[in-house]
C-alpha cells in the first residue's frame, strides 16, 4: 500500500473531524477552530497520512514550551516558546490501524523534529495510549498542570532526542 504523508490542506478538514469523531471516547473531540488553529500557527508540523486519495490518519504538532501543555479545545494566540517539540493530537482512521500509518506519521515528526534541532518531544497520551507512547520511546513527565481536560487516564509524556541525556 502507498501511503503519502504531506502537511494538511483545506480540503482534508471533513475527514480530520470524520477520524476523530471515530477515535475519541474518553473525551469531547476538540473542535474545527481548535484544529486549524494548530496549522495556521504551524502548517509545516501538521501532516495527514494519505492512501488513494483518502485521509486515514492526522498528527498535529507544533512548538512549544517547556512548561505545561496547551490547554485542550482552546485556539492559541501564539505558540509559546520553541523549547520542545509537542505533538498535539494523531489519529487513525479504524480503518486504517495496524497497517503503520501512526509509526509513519510519528517517524515524519520525530525526523523534523530532529532536523529543526529540537532535543526534547512532549505529548499528552488520552485514553488507553499511555502504553502505546512508552513503546515509542516516551516517559511520563511531571507536570504543574491538571490534566482533567484530557480525560481519565491522561498522562504527560516526554521522549529525549538529543545526544546527550537531560541533567
Amino acid at each position: 500500500m502507498t501511503v503519502l504523508i504531506r502537511n494538511i490542506q483545506h480540503d482534508d478538514w471533513s475527514a480530520i473531524l470524520r477520524i476523530q469523531a471515530q477515535c475519541y471516547h474518553a473525551l469531547t473531540p476538540e473542535p474545527l477552530d481548535a484544529l486549524r488553529n494548530k496549522v495556521q500557527l504551524s502548517p509545516a508540523t501538521c501532516w495527514v497520512a494519505e492512501h488513494a486519495r483518502e485521509v486515514l490518519g492526522y498528527l498535529l504538532c507544533h512548538p512549544w514550551h517547556d512548561g505545561p501543555p496547551p490547554s485542550l479545545s482552546t485556539a492559541l494566540t501564539h505558540l509559546e516558546g520553541d523549547e520542545l517539540f509537542y505533538m498535539h493530537d494523531l489519529a487513525i482512521s479504524p480503518n486504517a490501524r495496524g497497517l503503520g500509518i501512526g509509526q509513519r506519521l510519528i517517524d515524519t515528526a520525530l525526523n523534523y523534529a530532529r532536523q529543526d534541532g529540537y532535543e526534547e518531544v512532549a505529548l499528552v497520551a488520552v485514553q488507553d495510549a499511555p502504553a502505546y507512547w512508552l513503546r515509542q520511546g516516551f516517559a511520563p513527565s511531571p507536570t504543574s498542570k491538571c490534566l482533567r481536560e484530557y480525560g481519565p487516564g491522561a498522562q504527560f509524556m516526554k521522549r529525549w532526542l538529543g545526544t546527550a541525556e537531560p541533567a
